[in-house]
């Protein structure tokens, strides 16, 4: 044999040895982590080359771990990416394409949770945001899910989120409880997603309120694995820190995420630690993307991954591959084309109205489209862009029993198209976002009025963005106008491919609180089988306004079997309080507060508004008048609560009292809603002068 085929046979007797056998040790039975850091993008870290932002406890983690340069994710929108990473599936497989409308099946698609509980592992998941309640499908797939979190009518962004440091103490609260075996624990923290309000220090420490809440979400993460090096657990896991997506601020126009494809929303940081540190410090350059995680875990157990993962395993990935990507949010919230792309170690192609090409290597802003000068690269990546499945599912997979009851609502449509031509290239359009994020601040300022012009001016002009009509709606009912508010929601079940029940569930708030009360009662029932604790809640509040009482409290005992939180048992306080049983409603209460203060929660909306109501009924004026303070100086919007703690003062003779409780409510809320009411509370107290003034005011 001569001497060149004889290393040729060496050499591929080498390459069979390497496939046959494990490259790295296995850890079965290692504790796994994953830390979701919503909307974290990777040059934005200390990590990955940023100087703007000080993140010591990933510094520090860096240390322990392994760091992958060029990790991403298959779609700019939290649920879908979060999906992926649990399944190992791209979001065509799993089929949950966009935050609204999509449910994921846990029972028809395997996940981290379900591979590992037949090994003996228990599963647990706390999520900062409203987007990954349980009822979207993902708490089926764990064995404790914590999403207490639960916003009120009408309420601001931020109600839809918690702060990363409670849905934390919360996880540490589950991991001290467990019993001692493996287990596989999720955090997902919401900073620095919007709105960007860091806390003190970060606040005044950075320019760039991004980075001050990425400095919050560090400091969290610290807190967080200093609590399992404490555990015992951290040396042993597995612990994985990443992000479902990055964030626009603005490069190509688009300032958050969700409508664009560019590498600032798709690529995420990624950092995985072995037990005992192996490998810490090392980088990795090859494409990662968050399928990977599920094989990864698959691969350090020495376990099966399940059929259908599309992802590889981050300890052996191959050199080059190219990744998946997609956003639908454009065409099924704004009536705009969706877009798909596939990113190399070389190159980020993104096929629209208008194809793009670039150089992630020589132009890592993606400023030169290449598309003209390299046409062979474009092609080959448009052809193998166009071989893989992109179809999609019926959205939340309804059932046909559901799909009928929705569309004799008018609330299953198809996308719309505008005449026969292709639908608009996101990018050409995201001027429109910067007006709608004027309509939003506008709100923010409590500007109502003026926010919903800015909001009606855009839906005139572009009537399929659904999104917009949505605001609109939130917009309205926050501002009293309630008949607005129907009219806007209903357009947007109208024009929506894939309505979801939170929309469903606007509508019948903004039914009930303009007096359709059996148009409420059909929105809840549409609602029951996704969002029983709110179907049930908002059943039970239209058989309070028809006073029906046993009614209303078999809806209030469902709210609390649906949903067993503290802000479940306020509608069965009201209902105590109804039937004239103000030191039951106290009890209800105290139990309520009691368990919030045991989850960390704060301040539950509404709370102390029922218990000064209970309280002033039991001729308790002190504790009444304490309460209600409670509850304006935790949630300063809650009109009814100013108004309430003036009636208080009015019975006690205290008319200055009355006079600077309505200014405040005024000052705090300016606009025809606190006018209305203000003179609304004059009239039942006989002072027509008075309630005039407001009412002119009110104009």
């Amino acid at each position: 044999m001569s001497r060149p085929a004889f290393v040729l046979l060496c050499a591929a007797a080498a390459s069979l040895s390497c496939r046959s056998e494990p490259a790295h040790p296995r850890f079965p039975g290692a504790p796994i982590v994953l830390i979701s850091i919503d909307t974290l993008r990777s040059d934005h870290l200390p990590a990955y080359g940023y100087r703007g932002v000080d993140t010591p406890a990933l510094d520090r983690f860096r240390r322990d771990a392994i760091l992958f340069r060029h990790a991403y994710s298959p779609c700019p929108m939290t649920l879908p990416s979060h999906v992926t990473m649990l399944t190992g599936l791209l979001p065509p497989a799993h089929g949950v394409r966009n935050n609204i409308g999509f449910a994921f099946r846990s029972a028809a698609h395997p996940s981290l949770p379900t591979m590992l509980r037949p090994k003996g592992y228990v599963t647990g998941a706390a999520v900062s945001s409203y987007v990954l309640r349980g009822e979207t499908g993902l708490a089926a797939a764990f064995d404790f899910y914590e999403d207490s979190i639960d916003p009120r009518p009408g309420a601001a962004f931020a109600d839809y989120q918690r702060p990363g440091a409670t849905t934390a103490a919360l996880a540490e609260q589950w991991l001290r409880q467990k019993k001692d075996g493996p287990f596989f624990f999720l955090l997902h923290l919401y900073e620095p997603h919007v709105p960007y309000d860091p806390p003190e220090p970060y606040r005044s420490r950075y320019p760039l309120a991004y980075d001050g809440e990425i400095a919050t979400a560090d400091a969290i993460v610290g807190q967080f694995l200093d609590f399992l090096r404490s555990a015992g657990a951290y040396e042993r896991a597995v612990v994985m820190v990443t992000s479902d997506h990055g964030e626009g601020l603005g490069d190509h126009g688009e300032d958050q995420h969700s409508i664009l494809l560019y590498r600032e929303a798709l690529q995420v940081p990624l950092f995985v630690k072995l037990p005992g540190s192996r490998r810490g410090g090392e980088t990795v350059d090859a494409p990662a993307q968050l399928a990977d995680l599920l094989p990864t875990v698959a691969d350090l157990l020495g376990i099966g991954t399940p059929p259908g993962a599309k992802g590889d395993s981050l300890l052996r990935l191959p050199a080059s591959r190219s990744l998946y990507a997609e956003t639908l949010y454009p065409r099924i919230q704004l009536g705009w084309s969706d877009l798909r792309s596939l990113l190399d170690e070389r190159h980020h192609y993104i096929e629209g109205p208008r194809p793009e090409l670039y150089d992630l290597v020589q132009d890592p802003a993606e400023t030169h489209d290449l598309v003209a000068a390299q046409p062979e690269v474009a092609s080959r990546m448009r052809a193998d862009l166009g071989s893989r499945p992109v179809g999609i599912t019926a959205p939340a997979d309804v059932d046909p029993a559901t799909a009928e009851k929705l569309a004799a609502l008018g609330y299953v449509g198809t996308p719309r198209r505008r005449g026969s031509g292709p639908l608009p290239n996101p990018r050409d359009n995201v001027r429109l976002l910067a007006r709608i994020g004027d309509g939003l601040r506008l709100a923010d300022e409590r500007r109502f009025a003026e926010a919903a012009a800015a909001l009606r001016s855009i839906v005139s002009e572009s009537p399929d963005m659904i999104e917009v009509w949505t605001k609109l709606g939130d917009v309205s009912l926050q501002a009293g106008d309630a008949q607005e508010a129907a009219r806007a929601y209903r357009e947007a079940l109208r024009r929506c491919p894939a309505p979801s029940v939170d929309m469903v569930l606007s509508l019948g708030q903004a039914e009930l609180a303009r007096g359709g009360l059996a148009e409420a009662v059909a929105a809840a029932r549409q609602a029951l089988d996704a969002s029983p604790a709110r179907a049930h809640e908002l059943l039970g509040r239209v058989a309070l306004a028809r006073g029906k009482l046993d009614e209303a409290e078999a809806e209030a005992r469902a709210v609390q079997r649906s949903r067993p939180q503290p802000s479940s048992d306020l509608l069965l306080a009201e209902v105590r309080i109804r039937r004239g049983d103000p030191a039951g409603a106290l009890r209800i209460l105290d139990e309520a507060e009691r368990q919030a203060a045991e989850l960390e929660m704060g301040r539950v909306h509404r709370a102390d508004f029922l218990r000064g109501d209970a309280l002033a009924r039991l001729d308790r004026p002190v504790e009444a008048e304490a309460a209600y303070r409670r509850e304006i100086e935790a949630f300063p919007d809650h009109l009814q609560a100013y108004a309430n703690l003036a009636v208080l003062q009015f019975v006690q003779g205290r008319r200055d009292a009355v006079r600077k409780t309505l200014e405040d409510m005024a000052r705090n809320n300016p606009g025809p809603p606190a006018d209305r009411l203000a003179a609304k509370t004059w009239d039942a107290f006989g002072d027509g002068k008075a309630a005039a003034a407001w009412r002119r005011r009110g104009k």
